[in-house]
């Protein structure tokens, strides 16, 4: 099975996934001695592609969903954001 593109639109569920995701784990994402802490790079990825796809609706979802990130200080977001601009 082939990994999805970049070009290749994400699911209207996954910014649900993503939203769960981080609330479920919340602060684990940032505490390294967890195994949590390596998904939030992966959210952060999935995040940023579904916002660079996105409506204004989902562009907003995605901004809350960063934010949560940020407070949750998940591993790997502040440079994932800085590569993004």
């Amino acid at each position: 099975m082939r990994a999805p593109s970049d070009r290749q639109r994400l699911p209207a569920s996954t910014l649900e996934a993503c939203r769960r995701a981080v609330g479920t784990t919340g602060n684990d994402l940032g505490n390294i001695t967890t195994a949590r802490a390596g998904l939030g790079q992966d959210i952060v990825t999935i995040v940023l592609r579904l916002y660079r796809q996105g409506d204004e609706a989902t562009r907003a979802g995605c901004l809350d969903i960063i934010d949560s990130l940020t407070d949750a200080n998940a591993y790997g977001v502040d440079e994932a954001l800085a590569e993004e601009r």
